[in-house]
């Protein structure tokens, strides 16, 4: 069974009265529409699962109901979500009648008005498919049948509409008994109109007329099965970046270097597609995270070109995205950079439109220009002016690296030059800037040796400006002999969880990075609902060890239920945002 993970605010955080919900306004629209169907919980990934760069009609996805079109070369099994049934039978009057939404190739939805009883004119059971809370119905496709027989008294009627329950919505074909022994049977396959309001789709087995249906001997009066179903949808949410980040933007990158974004769809079906071009050329495109399966594409819609999905929220609203791009393979100097995200509705938006800078060639000075004679009126003694010969390990870290905190330090090694000469017994300093402060500090410093050999280490920190000098009185801001690179770093991110009884969670951690800065950090405990990770509990400032402790009462309604969890943070002008390790606990 699928079950939400706070239904009807079954989960209350610890925040105080008059805090806004954590669990947020975008949560509350979905709960409006629970219960919408049991979700098959497997999905396999399919053979269209990398077709994201294949075009789709812009506003328009489509949810497979049941079967998955033939031309799909993995399971034919697909997911009744979206799908319920109901009646509006008086107690005891309901036994010989039916409906159930739970369908699979060859094993239909079914509704119908048994006769084993006599029932009032307006009886129905039927089915009800009801889209997700931020599409409405544009079209599709939905393969069934329907029957009635004579009741003997009253006409019994069968029939699909949209977007409302009324015979006046009818479509496909109308199923009426009248009073001559029935209409027989319908089957094929039937087009779902294109709503101009709002709706649903029904399939209803009823008794019309103006009296009642009489007993038939437990022959159902009216029936309808739906085989399969494939639902047009229309969404206009228009796909977002932000929080861009990374090596790949920082000036002169070189080597493998990345771009971190937050992509997101509000409303929408879900990120499906983040394609990076440099200078109109395509260097990254593929769909960031599958969902289990379900944001995998089953197939294209030929009528409408639409993508089409089993889930009724294919892909993740939200989603972090690494790019990796391999600067080797481009020119010294700048270049346009271009980000563009699509969703499973084939909206899309251009997210980022920058220049960014490469530079891969080894950082070494140029031989010294000799210093000018000095004048008779001066016999000030230039400064020597140094080069420096890295190592093939420094030269491979390029101009920028991205590293997580653990493998935050950096060693710098080479040789120092003057002249054209080896330079020994030299002071070569390695000098720091946090973040984005531009105020540098002196880390350590070194002498080097009778080769001119020299080597420095930077210790653990987090997102800095790293400089090598050399001389005496030398700075950071020394326009020669200077080696620059800059680190972004993410810290780590721990994760404990124990379940006290009287359904209450605690949840402890720690943030690793040094320095924290000033105020401490904050921390967020997420939880995963319906595929998605939404925040729960109030906000928690780490202690200046960056530990973190939270309390969280939850709700009787959920003990005994598992749930995944994570912790996270956000990204600073020192760091870029990070997460946990999804923990799973048990609710007591």
């Amino acid at each position: 069974m699928h079950v939400r993970f706070a239904p009807w605010r079954a989960l209350e955080g610890s925040a105080s009265r008059g805090e806004p919900d954590p669990i947020g306004a975008a949560a509350r629209l979905r709960r409006r529409c629970a219960l919408r169907g049991v979700l098959l919980a497997a999905v396999a990934l399919g053979a269209f699962a990398g077709g994201a760069a294949q075009a789709s009609a812009q506003g328009l996805w489509m949810q497979v109901s049941c079967m998955n079109p033939p031309s799909y070369t993995g399971p034919q099994v697909a997911t009744d979500a979206g799908w319920s049934s109901a009646n509006n039978l008086p107690a005891g009057e309901i036994w010989s009648s039916d409906a159930s939404a739970a369908c699979a190739p060859g094993s239909p939805m079914v509704a119908y008005l048994g006769g084993y009883y006599q029932l009032n004119t307006g009886s129905m059971e039927w089915l009800e498919y009801q889209p997700p809370s931020t599409s409405t119905i544009a079209g599709g496709s939905l393969n069934g049948s329907i029957s009635t027989i004579d009741t003997g008294v009253m006409p019994a009627v069968a029939y699909f509409s949209s977007p409302s329950m009324a015979g006046a919505d009818w479509f496909g074909n109308w199923c009426d008994s009248g009073y001559a022994g029935g209409c027989g049977a319908w089957s094929g396959t039937a087009g779902i109109p294109d709503s101009t309001s709002p709706g649903d789709i029904y399939a209803i087995a009823s008794c019309g007329g103006s009296a009642w249906c009489g007993a038939n001997g437990g022959a159902a009066y009216s029936e309808v099965q739906v085989n399969w179903a494939d639902i047009l949808l229309a969404n206009t949410s228009t796909p977002t970046g932000t929080g861009f980040t990374g090596g790949l933007l920082q000036a002169n990158a070189a080597g493998t270097q990345d771009v971190l974004l937050t992509a997101t769809d509000p409303g929408g079906p879900g990120v499906y597609n983040v394609t990076a071009k440099i200078d109109g050329k395509v260097v990254y495109d593929a769909t960031p995270n599958a969902n289990a399966g379900a944001c995998a594409s089953v197939g294209t819609d030929s009528s409408s070109g639409a993508w089409m999905f089993d889930a009724p929220q294919p892909c993740l609203q939200t989603e972090n995205v690494d790019i990796p791009v391999d600067t080797t393979q481009l020119t010294d100097g700048s270049h346009q950079l271009k980000i563009v995200v699509t969703d499973a509705a084939g909206n899309s938006s251009t997210v980022y439109d920058n220049t960014i800078t490469t530079l891969n060639h080894a950082q070494s000075s140029l031989p010294p220009t000799p210093p000018p004679t000095p004048s008779a009126a001066s016999s000030v003694a230039q400064p020597p002016v140094y080069g420096f010969v890295l190592n093939s390990a420094t030269t491979a870290l390029g101009s920028a690296v991205h590293r997580s905190y653990p493998k935050s330090s950096l060693t710098f090694s080479g040789t120092l030059t003057t002249g054209g000469t080896v330079a020994p017994g030299v002071t070569v300093s390695l000098w720091s800037a946090q973040g984005l402060s531009g105020q540098f500090g002196e880390l350590t410093s070194t002498t080097t040796d009778g080769a001119g050999r020299w080597s420095l280490t930077a210790p653990q920190g987090s997102t800095r400006a790293l400089r090598v000098v050399a001389g005496s009185s030398a700075s950071s801001t020394s326009s020669s002999s200077v080696v620059t690179l800059t680190e972004t770093v993410t810290p780590t991110l721990s994760l404990k969880i124990r379940s006290l009884t009287g359904e209450r969670l605690v949840f402890t951690g720690k943030l690793g990075i040094s320095p924290l800065g000033s105020p401490p950090p904050i921390v967020l405990i997420e939880a995963k609902e319906d595929g998605q990770w939404q925040t729960i509990g109030k906000q928690v400032r780490v202690r200046k060890t960056g530990t973190f402790r939270l309390s969280y009462q939850t709700s009787p309604l959920l003990t005994g239920r598992s749930f995944a969890f994570r912790a996270v943070t956000v990204a600073t002008s020192n760091w870029l945002g990070a997460s946990s390790t999804a923990r799973t606990a048990v609710v007591q």
